[in-house]
């Protein structure tokens, strides 16, 4: 068994490591600024020092960027790493023995881990030294792959041998379950021949897929004669350790050059040879998706790591298509993204191979916007690209891309490229633009109001308290002036309560200076979040500030901060410098985070309705506590539930 981190040993390792120290070693010349270190920032290009490290806090704070955590947070960010893997890293370092919490699945996830690694070797070492892999071998000689990126890949390959897979397993103790388990082994397809076994990929080129941590947890075999199958290439199926969804071929080999780029910008590629073929051209930051098209969750694992992306994708007409596609995807996430026009009939890969890397490097230098792209591209479809059904058709498909930006400002840069290329009024533009997000809005709020369950089957949450001037709690954004103007303003603070926050109310200021500017967070919290639940003034504040910023961008909690007085400050401080999951679990996300804590607001709100109805012997009233009980326990099981209560309610806006 293995299991989770605990908080102990998360803060024994922020004990252990001097932060300066850390800092200092990965390139940032720091030097004594009195109580403080200070240097260049290495998260952005700057000229003036203007990047702080206090060793007593173990926190930095750029001035000038405004990016600012503490050793776990410098490490996440400079290599690319989640959260967990910093802490292993830096516990390592450190010589911190991780306190776990039990985890019952650790067992059977190392078993697969060990499979996935063992036979991944015995593949290559098929394709070096067996006589029934020269076909393999002469394939990666005609597509000139050099032999030391093939090793780097780890690329194999499978026996054509129908009992050869089964004869590896019992040498090194693996069992056909296990090899079923991995997805290499079809099970007996009849019940009366128990040992008919199939081996997915004999005779194929294989290719390994490893997570974001290098370890191997799926393959990808290429067929090598068309004729005998017509699957070009097959892939291991879903298991326990294997997420087409949360993988990226290539991320653990591209990820820290990602982060080290000058702006931290990845190339995607379509398909594997293609990044290889990148990679070997020493455009180390390609990467491609697996086994399935290019989706929203790909583009959210690789925010972890870019700050934008390139698209180098086929030349040909499904390839334009295709970027045009993926790209919408990044818009949506607010990424900015260009797309590398290949040659028709070019892919990446022939590209490097016939004209070296030198014109994909050029290529990638070239890449033009989304919509730039997406422009030409449309044009390039029509036959009289001047006409008027011609011109609706390629603006249509161009308003439809902006409407989906949700970045205000890198909308509003795409916007004007556009209509001057359109030859339009960017204000006609605008306007269209803004016609479709409404529409696309109450559409939405229209299949949402079809989704809501009967409002009777749930109990009522408690009224809105009443806020010290005497504004409802259940608009935090009522009650001051500064809240509705201007984002980084800090709206009026009623004096410091004697109590501390809430657990859940200190949870959701750390949530909010960590994942200030995700939208899947903030549409979360704005739906769901009954704000109702802010008791804390500071706390309050803060969610006043966030909500009037209504993911405009910028950086509206640094400026909440810069403004804040020094009680607010004090407050602010330690949550900034306090950086911890909401919860532990080895690969929870963010968004899984923000949604149990909108689960823990709900279960004290009603933990506190069912406290008021008191103890009286009625039948109404126990009744009511047991129905406000069931509710609870259904929210300790399942926090989605959360979601559908505060559909099922409305209650006061908590967006400015």
């Amino acid at each position: 068994m293995s299991g989770r981190v605990t908080d102990r040993a998360i803060e024994e390792i922020r004990a252990r490591i001097d932060i300066v120290e850390l800092i200092s070693a990965r390139g940032v010349a720091l030097k004594r600024a009195g109580a403080s270190f200070k240097g260049c920032c290495p998260f952005h290009r700057e000229k003036t020092p203007s990047f702080h490290v206090n060793p007593a806090r173990q926190f930095y704070h750029c001035f000038g960027c405004q990016e600012h955590g503490d050793v776990f947070t410098f490490v996440m960010k400079q290599e690319g790493l989640t959260f967990i893997e910093a802490v292993r890293a830096l516990a390592e370092k450190a010589g911190v023995t991780l306190d776990t919490a039990v985890d019952y699945e650790a067992e059977s996830r190392n078993r697969l881990y060990a499979l996935h690694l063992e036979l991944a070797a015995f593949y290559q070492r098929c394709l070096e030294q067996t006589a029934g892999a020269a076909p393999a071998r002469a394939y990666l000689e005609s597509r000139r792959l050099p032999g030391d990126i093939v090793k780097r890949f780890g690329i194999g390959y499978a026996p054509l041998r129908r009992d050869a897979l089964l004869r590896w397993a019992e040498k090194h103790g693996f069992t056909p379950e296990d090899l079923v388990t991995a997805g290499v082994l079809l099970p007996p397809k009849e019940a009366a021949r128990q040992d008919d076994y199939f081996d997915r990929f004999r005779g194929r080129l294989m290719f390994p897929i490893t997570d974001v941590q290098g370890r191997v947890v799926a393959f990808s075999g290429r067929v090598l004669d068309p004729k005998t199958h017509p699957a070009k290439y097959v892939n291991s199926p879903e298991t326990p350790v294997f997420r087409k969804s949360k993988i990226l071929y290539a991320l653990d080999k591209a990820r820290t050059a990602i982060v080290k780029h000058p702006r931290r910008e990845a190339v995607v590629c379509e398909g594997q040879i293609d990044v290889i073929r990148c990679h070997a051209a020493g455009i180390d930051t390609a990467v491609a998706s697996q086994g399935t098209a290019f989706t929203r969750e790909h583009v959210d694992l690789l925010k972890r790591h870019a700050d934008s992306a390139v698209l180098l994708f086929d030349g040909d007409a499904a390839g334009r298509k295709a970027a045009v596609r993926t790209g919408v995807l990044f818009l949506e996430a607010g990424l900015p993204v260009r797309v590398a026009a290949l040659p028709p009939g070019e892919d990446p890969d022939s590209l490097i191979r016939d004209r070296g890397g030198d014109a994909a490097r050029a290529l990638i230098a070239a890449a033009e916007s989304l919509v730039a792209f997406q422009i030409a591209t449309l044009r390039a479809g029509e036959e009289r690209p001047d006409a008027v059904d011609a011109f609706s058709r390629v603006s249509r498909g161009v308003i439809e891309t902006l409407a989906s930006c949700t970045s205000a400002v890198l909308r509003s840069h795409l916007l004007q490229e556009a209509a001057g290329m359109l030859n339009l009024p960017e204000a006609a533009l605008a306007e269209e633009v803004e016609t479709l997000r409404r529409n696309q809005a109450e559409a939405a709020a229209r299949a949402e109001s079809f989704a809501k369950p009967a409002a009777a089957a749930h109990p009522q949450p408690p009224a809105a308290p009443a806020d010290a001037d005497g504004a409802s709690l259940g608009d935090p954004c009522a009650g001051g002036e500064a809240a509705a103007d201007t984002p980084g303003a800090v709206p009026p603070v009623p004096a410091a309560a004697a109590e501390p926050p809430s657990p859940a109310e200190r949870a959701l200021a750390e949530l909010l200076f960590q994942h200030e500017d995700d939208p899947g967070i903030g549409a979360l919290l704005r739906t769901f979040l009954p704000g109702d639940a802010l008791r804390h003034p500071h706390v309050r504040a803060l969610f006043r500030a966030w909500a009037a910023a209504g993911g405009a961008g910028g950086d509206a909690l640094g400026e909440f901060y810069a403004h804040a007085d020094a009680e607010l400050r004090a407050f602010l401080d330690p949550v900034i410098v306090h950086y911890r999951p909401l919860t532990h679990g080895d690969e929870v996300s963010p968004l899984d985070a923000a949604r149990d804590l909108v689960a823990r607001f709900w279960i004290d709100m009603l933990r506190a309705e069912r406290d008021a109805v008191g103890r009286e012997g009625s039948e109404t009233a126990a009744r009511r506590r047991l129905d406000l009980t069931r509710h609870i326990k259904l929210l300790q099981q399942a926090p989605q539930e959360a979601e559908r209560r505060s559909a099922a309610h409305p209650k006061e806006p908590v967006t400015a």
